[in-house]
C-alpha cells in the first residue's frame, strides 16, 4: 500500500509539474510580447543609437574623430536636429513647470537646479501663462569620452518669449511677441554600452 502511494503521488507530481512548465512557457511568452510592443519614450538625438550595434571598453578621448571611432554611427547632423528638439522641450516643461516631463531627461544634479527654479517662481506667485522658445543656431563645442560615458557640450542661439502672470492674474512680464534672445551651454550625455537610447542633460551654464 505504501509503494502505491508513493507511485501516486509521483504521477500526481509529474502531472502537476508538466502543467506548471506550460503555464510558466506561456506566460514568459507573454510578457515578451508585451515588452516588444511598449514605445521608447526618448529624446530622438540619435535614432541611429537605437540599432543593434554595441560598442565595446574604449579609452578615454577627445573629439568628434574620436567618437566616431568609438561609436562609427555616431552622425553629427542628427546629433544636432535633436539636440534643438531637446532643448525646446525641456525649457518649455521647465518654465510650465512640468517636472513629471523633465525627471526622464536630467541628471540628478541638473534636475534640482530645475526644480530650484520653478519652486522659486511659485514663492514669488509667478506663473507662466504662454512659452515662446526656439533655437535659432546650435553648434557642438566639446566631446569627451570619460570611462566609457560620453560628454557632448552644445552651444544654443535661442530666443524666448515668456508670458508671466500674478497670483492675482495680473501681468508680471509679457515679452512673447518680442523675445530676448538668449545664449546657452548645455552638456549632454550617455554611456555607450547603455541599453537606452536616451541623451540626458548632464549639465547647464545658465538656469533662469
Amino acid at each position: 500500500m505504501q509503494y502505491f502511494d508513493i507511485i501516486l503521488f509521483a504521477i500526481i507530481a509529474g502531472v502537476l509539474g508538466v502543467r506548471l512548465y506550460r503555464i510558466l512557457g506561456m506566460g514568459s511568452k507573454i510578457i515578451a510580447d508585451k515588452k516588444e510592443n511598449i514605445p521608447e519614450k526618448v529624446i530622438d538625438i540619435k535614432k541611429d543609437i537605437r540599432e543593434s550595434y554595441e560598442p565595446q571598453e574604449v579609452e578615454n578621448g577627445i573629439g568628434l574623430e574620436y567618437l566616431i571611432k568609438a561609436y562609427p554611427k555616431f552622425d553629427e547632423k542628427e546629433f544636432i536636429l535633436g539636440a534643438k528638439k531637446a532643448f525646446k522641450m525641456i525649457l518649455s516643461a521647465k518654465h510650465e513647470a512640468q517636472k513629471k516631463i523633465l525627471l526622464p531627461y536630467l541628471e540628478d544634479d541638473v534636475y534640482r537646479i530645475f526644480e530650484k527654479s520653478i519652486l522659486d517662481k511659485e514663492e514669488k506667485g509667478l506663473t507662466v501663462h504662454k512659452v515662446n522658445v526656439e533655437a535659432k543656431t546650435s553648434s557642438i563645442k566639446e566631446i569627451k569620452i570619460i570611462e566609457n560615458i560620453v560628454y557632448i557640450r552644445v552651444e544654443f542661439d535661442f530666443q524666448e518669449g515668456l508670458l508671466i502672470k500674478n497670483s492675482d492674474g495680473t501681468v508680471f512680464s509679457d515679452n512673447v511677441s518680442t523675445p530676448n534672445d538668449c545664449n546657452v551651454t548645455w552638456t549632454f550625455t550617455r554611456a555607450l554600452d547603455s541599453d537606452s537610447p536616451n541623451w540626458k542633460l548632464f549639465g547647464a551654464n545658465q538656469v533662469n
